[in-house]
């Protein structure tokens, strides 16, 4: 089975007054930066990093575009262009299709990894952001983090602009994709815009068959997800940092519960045929409306009734993690690794969220990743003059720091290749305090590191 890595990138500011721990066991063959490949003048932020091993590319997901990159070279070979706020990504098992988020149009544009052509598209909750292909369940997981007013009915718009507007527009889907933001926002339903936060806050979880590219489900979910991940193994981990909380999520249960109370799943032809065979986007004036399946209310994190069992399960962290900003997945062990503030990684068990030990990282921890094949865990620290540190998993699940290595500014986003064991890290083109002036031709600029042994 095909597992591709995405990756969700966070920004924070970093204190450089925190001092990365000593290693206790340097390995005999230390890692080190192998390449550097620039990535100049993009204007923009990155916001997702992901690799296939497959195809041997790297896609980093900017607002705007999507660049692909080929690893061997770190040249762009392509562009996925037309994108509206892409926040999160996420590749398939079967080496065909990616899924990238389209926050401002309410969407998941459905991509060809081999064209780089949109060939889908499938409408969502309001502002979705974290994208999550679960191969075991075969289904998409977006996680919508717009806080909606009670009075706010999503029924009223489709992708943030009503059908009416659109038809008043003469705009096709396609033509959407191709507006440019400012364009793209005079056509937005006034419900469409972001509200403050409140009590009467909502989020959401859309639940996609990867199958039929329908929803399934859009689940109301107790608060904000901050990150997410899955192992391929049938679960979905997800982190609400306010309120000190890991959930674990039955991806295959909860896809057999919602399948079974679902008497005709499609029309004779499923969204992902008609889209594929007629080349034709989906359209809102279809016969494809926007249709979330099943609403679940599970804001109450609480255990329901006998009658009403949810396949989700909450654990509270341990008050030594606080603010926990992101996760990796040992399936195999059924160990989960939080990364918190303070330089601490917390190690939990995936089952039940026992806590079994806390470990040290470096500065403002931002991403995390796992290699069980070589068992380390990797996390990328933003703080400081940023830092990756390597930690040994042992066979008898005890750890060790084994090396920090030092990196250029805000290393923030990795990702690993599972065949060769080479880790990509994304940082900043900026000097290590942040303070040097760049031109308009270097705002926006990134360095992809290659390291390896």
């Amino acid at each position: 089975m095909r597992i591709s890595l995405v990756l969700f990138l966070l920004v924070s500011a970093a204190s450089s007054a925190q001092q990365i721990p000593a290693p206790n066991d340097l390995p005999e063959d230390p890692f080190y930066i192998k390449k550097t490949w620039p990535i100049a003048g993009t204007r923009d932020s990155l916001n997702y990093l992901a690799l296939d091993p497959e195809q041997l590319h790297l896609f980093l997901a900017y607002r705007w575009k999507i660049a692909v990159d080929d690893l061997e070279s770190g040249a762009t070979i392509g562009t996925i262009s037309g994108t509206h706020g892409a926040y999160g990504m996420a590749l398939d098992d079967t080496a065909e299709f990616g899924y990238l988020s389209d926050g401002q149009l309410n969407q998941i544009d459905v991509f060809d990894r081999r064209s780089l052509k949109v060939v889908g598209i499938i409408p969502t909750a309001p502002n979705p952001t974290i994208v999550l292909f679960e191969p075991a369940s075969a289904l998409i997981f977006v996680i919508c983090n717009q806080p909606l007013q009670e009075k706010f009915d999503a029924t009223h718009t489709l992708h943030g602009v009503s059908g009416n507007q659109r038809l008043r527009s003469g705009l096709t889907a396609d033509e959407l994709l191709e507006l440019s933001p400012p364009k793209l926002s005079s056509l937005r339903h006034p419900r469409a815009a972001k509200p403050p936060p409140g009590p009467e806050s909502k989020w959401f979880l859309t639940v996609i068959d990867a199958e039929t590219w329908k929803a399934l489900a859009d689940i109301q979910l107790p608060g904000k997800v901050a990150f997410a991940q899955t192992a391929g193994s049938g679960h979905v981990y997800m982190g609400f940092p306010d309120r000190g909380e890991v959930a674990r999520l039955d991806a295959v249960e909860l896809r057999n519960k919602l399948l079974s109370n679902i008497e005709d799943l499609a029309p004779a032809t499923t969204p992902r045929e008609e889209q594929l065979t007629s080349g034709r986007l989906f359209q809102p004036d279809s016969k494809w409306t926007r249709d979330p399946g099943e609403i679940l209310d599970w804001s109450d994190p609480q255990l329901p009734s006998e009658a009403d069992i949810r396949p989700i399960t909450f654990f509270r962290l341990q008050r030594e993690c606080a603010d926990p900003r992101t996760l990796a997945v040992d399936e195999h062990h059924l160990q989960l690794f939080v990364a918190c503030a303070g330089m601490k990684l917390a190690v939990l068990n995936a089952d039940n969220g026992t806590p079994e030990t806390m470990l040290s990282t470096g500065p403002d921890t931002r991403a995390v990743a796992y290699d069980y094949d070589r068992r380390l865990i990797y996390a990328a620290n933003a703080g400081g003059n940023g830092s990756l540190t390597f930690i040994r998993q042992d066979v008898t699940d005890t750890y060790k720091v084994i090396q920090n290595l030092p990196t250029p500014h805000w290393a923030r986003a990795l990702a690993i290749n599972p065949v060769t064991g080479q880790i990509y890290l994304m940082t900043d083109y900026t000097d290590s305090d942040s303070q040097q002036r760049l031109s308009s031709d270097d705002r926006g600029s990134f360095q992809l590191l290659l390291i390896g042994h």
